[in-house]
């Protein structure tokens, strides 16, 4: 018995389900980018870089943490203020 001429080979099949899962697997990767990571990305906020902030919060948890301790302002003096 002969296949029917309209039959498919194996390896056509196979590029055509593979093709299939491809489009299906971008289509997901898609939605799940726009629902869920890029609103992740655009509710990020950068936090301040400025040194006197740093500093100045390096010397609160100095005060708070270790209130006799000269080591740790000077640590960061040296660590976080970038003075010397």
């Amino acid at each position: 018995m002969t296949p029917p001429p309209s039959a498919q080979s194996p390896l056509a099949r196979l590029v055509l389900f593979m093709t299939c899962l491809a489009i299906a697997g971008s289509a997901l990767a898609g939605a799940h980018y726009y629902t869920i990571d890029l609103p992740q990305q655009t509710s990020v906020v950068a936090p301040s870089n400025s040194p006197s902030d740093n500093c100045q919060d390096c010397y609160d948890r100095c005060a708070r943490e270790f209130p006799n301790s000269d080591g740790c302002k000077y640590n960061c003096l040296i660590y976080v203020c970038g003075k010397k």
